[in-house]
Formats: structure tokens, C-alpha cells, sequence
């Protein structure tokens, strides 16, 4: 799930209680989606598209 923070947020994990991670507004990348849906349910993120991916080329074969 990819989300954008929307304020500063320190999250542990429910089914890993040994870390936190922090995470700061306007941070933007892919997370677990257990834990956006609960960052999204706290009012502490929002779900945004992935960003796309460009087509390859002959030459990148």
C-alpha cells in the first residue's frame, strides 16, 4: 500500500511490539498494508497511487 504521511507518526506494529518506526509528514512510500489501513484509520496518512512504472526499452534488455 502506498501512503503519504500527512503528520509526523511513530507506529509499532501490532504483531511486531519489539520496533517502532517513525515516519515524518509528507514522507511518501510503500508500507504494509495492515499498517496503512490502521495509519489511514488514525487520520495519520492517506492512500495515494503508486507512482507508475516507464515502459522498457530495446536497449534495457
Amino acid at each position: 500500500m502506498r501512503v503519504v504521511f500527512l503528520r509526523d507518526r511513530n507506529f509499532t506494529p501490532p504483531e511486531q511490539r519489539g520496533i517502532t518506526v517513525a515516519y515524518k509528514a509528507g514522507m511518501e512510500l510503500t508500507i504494509k498494508r495492515a499498517w496503512g489501513e490502521q495509519l489511514v484509520a488514525d487520520g495519520d496518512a492517506r492512500e495515494v497511487a503508486p507512482p507508475r512504472r516507464r515502459p522498457a526499452e530495446a536497449s534495457d534488455v
